[in-house]
């Protein structure tokens, strides 16, 4: 099969472990996102469609990635051929919503989102696809395990009130941890979980986030707060992986498992071997084109059939969060907006580009 995906790209994306999946399982895949660094790729300016229309060898699907930082192409709409999206932080933005009704197949991270993509779309082409890990990358390495805690996330300015960055800090008072506050490249995120005996995981809105998938696979004991988001139909608890319920119970665990070895080793065991069973990327791009194959599949996008009117509007929703002002001034132009219109159009996201 032949692909063309879309993304943000950088060594640590989502798209690009899902890319790399692809061309594992043997499927040609054509790189037709933003441009980075060496890598070649299409401005947001330049339609899809146009893009596949001059490729010699047409694609048989257009998959775009979340989070896909400023990338959402035009065009998405009009392809001749089925087009899908993979949808990942569904518990931070209502936009996805609008996202979602450009595509014939929606794949969503987070299980208790179903419902409300199945109303926005109004198709029953909406699956959950949890997020996992890279075998090539996050796996238990054999390494001498130093850290009592390991972590590596996001600790970006908008998480620093979270609890996240509360508890990251009782235990960094209390324990041996890896460094909590640096950059790590992706081969580092693996090395990091496999010196650690607990991988410790704090959702920032009940989402089981990849951290779950790659601390496990690591051979890590995972520790996480108790979420929902159907992690109980990816691990058993208490069996795979441990939960807590608020700060104390957190540090009660870790100094229990901690002076457990034993009872710690048999869990983290267990949860590396139901990772590698189901949670892989190559599992995941395998469900994606099952459905996509299907006999059964149709090319159902809400906006393929939407007025030009109703399309300029959700494009206006999601350019507005992925902060795309030139493909707002781009889409009001084509609208037919005057200079007052476009700057209305453009006012929201040159707000949200100040003040985030």
């Amino acid at each position: 099969m032949h692909i063309a995906i879309g993304y943000r790209f950088y060594a640590e994306a989502l798209g690009f472990h899902m890319e790399r999946a692809l061309r594992t399982l043997r499927h040609t895949v054509t790189y037709v996102g933003l441009p980075a660094g060496e890598r070649p790729g299409y401005d947001t300016s330049v339609s899809v469609a146009d893009i596949i229309s001059h490729m010699p060898d047409k694609p048989d699907l257009f998959l775009w990635i979340d989070p896909a930082g400023p990338y959402f192409p035009s065009g998405i709409e009009t392809l001749p051929i089925p087009t899908a999206c993979y949808l990942v932080d569904v518990h931070l933005g209502s936009w996805r919503l609008e996202a979602a009704r450009f595509f014939d197949a929606v794949f969503i991270a987070q299980k208790d989102y179903m419902s409300s993509y199945i109303e926005a779309t109004g198709h029953n082409q909406v699956v959950w696809l949890p997020l996992a890990y890279a075998p090539d990358v996050h796996k238990n390495l054999d390494l001498e395990r130093i850290y009592d805690v390991g972590f590596v996330g996001n600790l970006a300015r908008a998480h620093k009130t979270t609890p996240r960055a509360r508890r990251l800090k009782l235990i960094a008072r209390r324990f041996r941890t890896n460094d909590f506050y640096r950059s790590y490249l992706p081969h580092e995120v693996g090395e990091t979980y496999s010196k650690s005996r607990i991988v410790f995981n704090a959702s920032i809105g009940g989402d089981v986030n990849m951290r779950v998938f790659e601390g496990a696979a690591s051979g890590a004991l995972v520790l996480t707060d108790s979420i929902a988001n159907g992690l109980q139909d990816l691990f058993r608890v208490d069996q795979e992986v441990v939960t807590y319920t608020d700060d104390g119970d957190l540090l009660d665990k870790i100094n229990h498992f901690l002076s457990h070895e034993e009872e710690r080793s048999t869990i983290a065991r267990a949860g590396c071997v139901r990772a590698a069973q189901e949670h892989t990327y190559l599992h995941r791009v395998a469900d994606l084109l099952g459905l996509v194959m299907d006999p059964t599949f149709q090319r159902i996008a809400p906006m393929r059939t939407a007025s030009a009117h109703e399309q300029y509007k959700a494009r206006l929703t999601v350019y507005t969060h992925l902060h795309m002002v030139d493909a707002i001034l781009d889409a009001a132009r084509a609208g037919g907006k005057g200079p007052f219109g476009r700057l209305t159009a453009v006012y929201p996201a040159l707000l949200r580009r100040l003040l985030l």
